[in-house]
């Protein structure tokens, strides 16, 4: 490993552009559905179990683990952290090919979560296992590859908690397109249940049906307007939507149970119990009275308000047009800004974040990223690293 201190130049010449092609094609090529992170987990870790980079890999619960990884750096800079979630949810049918098999056409590859966030993943694996040949950074780089991320970030809290860093820089690799993003909205997710009372069509009139009450009370909660102040940094939030309704269990029975499910994507000032109590009083005022109403959260993060000036917004767009040749667009706009990201948990645990990765996600078959911009990425996370130093 070279002992000279790093530079802009040797970060971009040290991260080999088919290499980080060759890591997003092995990464989207390991099923990692939420629940199911370890087997790509052991891939980060034997990748980056190399000299320079100590790595460890932890079950967060029993088999699902967070993969961290840490080039130490000479401590005339703060750290920077690389998040990216592990887990991914892809968008069932439809795909062109075997999602698992990744493949090239043109400068496009595609891949089973490459844009959430495989491609991005792969990309900061790439930089931590270039960044030893690179030099020696001003300060540590650490990749914090989490377990878990679905709406809660329970993998980020856990690190952030249990290990840290909790001062310097952090950059959260959800798909922002190539612009530095710096704000998302938080997220309550809720369910409602209604219990009536069964029987069969041949005595339906001693029923009630819990069916037809989702019916009502979906009109009504998809009308709701959620009770807030309006946040310029999220000026396109709260939105809301209610995407399950399921209930019944034969087509010549009363439901005598239905189920509603609904998301937020809240401003800060929203809380749950808030937006909880207009989802109650909603459905309560637009079904019977025999019907039996429970509501409760099922998942809530908070709001990600970044950075929006300073040394991490200059060494990345620094490093960005060094990488790609162009200065990137600094943006809350949608759809980003109606994503949940560990960028949230970041910033609570005391890192000054943004969001920056690879892709334009919409949850659609035949997702791709541009490789380009994905070995831009990497060099781009590099190149923060080094010149993080050059303005703390």
């Amino acid at each position: 490993m070279s002992q000279s201190l790093a530079t802009l130049e040797s970060a971009l010449a040290a991260v080999d552009h088919d290499r980080t092609i060759d890591l997003a094609t092995q990464c989207c090529s390991i099923p990692s559905p939420p629940g199911e992170e370890a087997a790509l987990a052991e891939f980060i870790a034997d990748v980056l179990d190399r000299k320079g980079i100590d790595v460890h890999i932890e079950d967060v619960v029993a088999g699902r683990p967070n993969v961290v990884a840490r080039v130490p750096g000479a401590d005339t800079a703060p750290p920077l952290v690389l998040n990216g979630h592990m887990d991914a949810t892809i968008y069932p049918v439809g795909w062109s090919g075997d999602p698992f098999r990744p493949w090239r056409d043109g400068n496009r590859l595609y891949g089973a979560g490459i844009t959430d966030m495989q491609g991005a993943l792969a990309a900061m694996v790439a930089a931590v296992e270039a960044a030893p040949d690179a030099g020696t950074l001003p300060g540590d780089l650490i990749l914090h590859a989490v377990m878990h991320h679905d709406t809660i970030g329970l993998g980020a809290k856990f690190l952030m908690v249990s290990e840290g860093p909790n001062s310097g820089y952090g950059i959260c690799g959800e798909p922002s397109d190539m612009a530095i993003h710096t704000a998302n909205g938080g997220a309550i997710k809720w369910q409602i249940r209604l219990r009536g009372s069964g029987g069969h069509i041949s005595r339906m009139e001693s029923g009630v049906d819990a069916l037809a009450a989702a019916h009502d009370v979906y009109a009504a909660v998809s009308r709701i307007e959620y009770e807030h102040e309006p946040c310029d940094r999220l000026p396109d939030l709260p939105r809301s939507l209610v995407g399950i309704v399921k209930g019944g269990v034969a087509p010549g029975a009363i439901a005598e149970e239905a189920f509603i499910e609904g998301d937020i994507r809240t401003v800060p000032g929203m809380t749950r119990d808030g937006v909880l109590r207009q989802v109650r009083d909603a459905a309560r005022a637009a079904c019977d009275d025999r019907i039996e109403l429970r509501v409760r959260s099922t998942a809530v993060q908070q709001q990600f308000l970044g950075a929006t000036e300073g040394p991490l917004i200059d060494a990345l767009s620094a490093a960005h047009e060094a990488a790609l040749g162009a200065a990137p667009r600094i943006t809350n706009e949608l759809p980003t800004q109606a994503f949940v990201t560990d960028a949230a948990d970041m910033v609570a645990g005391g890192l000054e974040s943004v969001v920056y990765g690879v892709g334009a996600w919409h949850y659609a078959p035949d997702e791709w990223v541009d490789v380009d911009q994905l070995v831009g990425s990497a060099r781009s996370y590099l190149g923060t690293a080094i010149g993080l130093g050059a303005r703390s």
